[in-house]
């Protein structure tokens, strides 16, 4: 095969940011995927795009959120002007509802510390005013205007189509069967159509990345599954967030419902239970949705670390080998910082946010 400045490894939401950011930048990149564009993890998600973030997990992954959604306007109308691709932007805010006078507390206190992004704290009698869908019995809501969607397959495809037309080569359908190296510097890969020259790479393989890499790196599948149906009368319009469970609406008077949480090794099975808790959850927090029809449902396995944190950066002791992977169910919503940090780690340009705290070596020493 022909030899690129960089070869991106897997074709994710994640994968397909890093190819287009490379490609802007004027590189020569191949983006290689073993199957087709956001088959996977990437496939399997909701799109959701939340500033304010699911759990507790610090400053550090609200700035990235943050900056990120921030990208989200301008980069898809980018992204479909270049690419003829709509990744389908909704900027619809999110409710996070209350069920119990526990989490209660919990979203009040949140509503005060993110006064500052416009969220505030909805009691239950405006929360109905909201979203005459919520269930009567909700205590009341975070309600986060900034927070949005897309339909995360479009995203990655916007996305490579970008590349491809800016002269990334996208090639689907190559299994990527480990790094070559030279001593500690990484010139290429090996695949099941013979070796690929790079002067670097970038492995974005999500749940696969460690088999590839070769190392102990703590990246697990874990089973989302989601699934479709059709929106209530009237619609829902925001999304809504009540402790794991999510309703998405989307463009086509469908809401998307998800997702469950299983650590089940690489088990894709769309299962019985699955799909019955999403349903009974969706119809606990929009009892009208009972009445709707069902659609589909899906699976996928996203990437996810100990620490719930990515994995973003130079892979220590090996020259030409970055990571980034790992972003469990915020893959989507990271896409675009991470494709701009690991474009400036490449090009030797100071990055604009920390990326210590994600950094390969907290996993891999040299």
């Amino acid at each position: 095969m022909t030899s690129s400045d960089i070869v991106v490894v897997g074709g994710g939401v994640i994968g397909c940011a890093v190819t287009w950011s490379l490609a802007r930048e004027g590189l020569s990149v191949t983006l290689l995927e073993r199957d087709d564009l956001a088959t996977h993890a990437s496939g399997a998600m909701a799109g959701m795009l939340l500033g304010i973030g699911e759990g507790e997990r610090g400053d550090f992954f609200r700035a990235w959120a943050q900056r990120s959604l921030a990208l989200f306007p301008e980069l898809c109308a980018e992204l479909r002007e270049c690419s003829g691709i709509d990744p389908e932007f909704e900027a619809c805010g999110a409710l996070y509802v209350a069920e119990s006078a526990n989490a209660e507390a919990v979203l009040r206190d949140k509503a005060q510390h993110f006064t500052g992004q416009g969220a505030e704290w909805l009691d239950a009698q405006a929360l109905r005013c909201a979203e005459p869908q919520a269930a009567p019995g909700l205590r009341g809501a975070l309600w986060g205007p900034q927070d949005a969607h897309v339909r995360s397959p479009l995203l990655a495809r916007a996305y490579a189509a970008a590349a491809a037309a800016l002269g990334a080569r996208i090639t689907c359908g190559v299994a990527v069967t480990g790094i070559r190296r030279d001593g500690s510097r990484v010139h290429g890969v090996d695949t099941d159509r013979g070796p690929h020259d790079a002067g670097g790479v970038v492995l974005c393989a999500g749940a696969w990345t460690p088999a590839i890499l070769g190392a102990p790196l703590p990246i697990e599948p874990v089973r989302g599954q989601i699934v479709s149906v059709d929106n209530a009368r009237p619609p829902l319009r925001a999304i809504v967030f009540g402790g794991d469970l999510y309703l998405v609406p989307k463009r086509d008077a469908s809401v998307v419902v998800g997702a469950t949480i299983e650590r089940v090794g690489f088990d894709c099975r769309v299962t019985v239970g699955g799909v019955a808790s999403l349903l009974d959850g969706a119809a606990r927090l929009a009892p009208a949705l009972a009445g709707s029809r069902f659609r589909t449902a899906w699976a996928g396995l996203r990437p996810a670390t100990p620490d719930d944190l990515p994995t973003v950066g130079r892979v220590p002791g090996c020259e030409g080998l970055w990571l980034a992977a790992g972003h469990t169910r915020n893959g989507v919503l990271l896409a675009p910082v991470t494709g701009e940090l690991v474009t400036d780690l490449i090009l030797g340009k100071s990055p604009a946010l920390d990326v210590g705290p994600v950094s390969p070596g907290r996993w891999l020493l040299a």
